[in-house]
């Protein structure tokens, strides 16, 4: 019983990473462009951990927190995320994603 129970965490846990095309895109830096109406548009890099992706802006090395609707990215170049300290939505384009 316990070993069905760890199993079932297991499976739980390995479902919530970002992912693309099946694989897994979590821990790694990608550049990409971060745009948003009312604050602009900027080159940053990005980095995902589940339904979070962290923006570092290149041109002032500002961080931004977004969250992902779903942790499977169908198209890298429209991401949408919402930034809840800003009570925004971002719309993040990668470009070296993978295809």
């Amino acid at each position: 019983m316990a070993a069905l129970a760890l199993g079932a965490l297991l499976l739980a846990g390995s479902s919530l990473a970002a992912t693309h095309k099946g694989r897994r895109v979590d821990g790694h830096w990608f550049e990409g462009r971060v745009v948003n109406t009312t604050f602009g548009s900027y080159d940053c890099q990005v980095k995902f951990d589940g339904d979070r992706a962290t923006m570092k802006l290149h041109s002032s090395g500002l961080q931004i927190v977004g969250f992902l609707e779903e942790e499977e990215i169908f198209d890298p170049t429209e991401i949408t995320l919402y930034d809840p300290r800003r009570g925004v939505y971002w719309t993040l384009r990668v470009h070296n994603l993978g295809s």
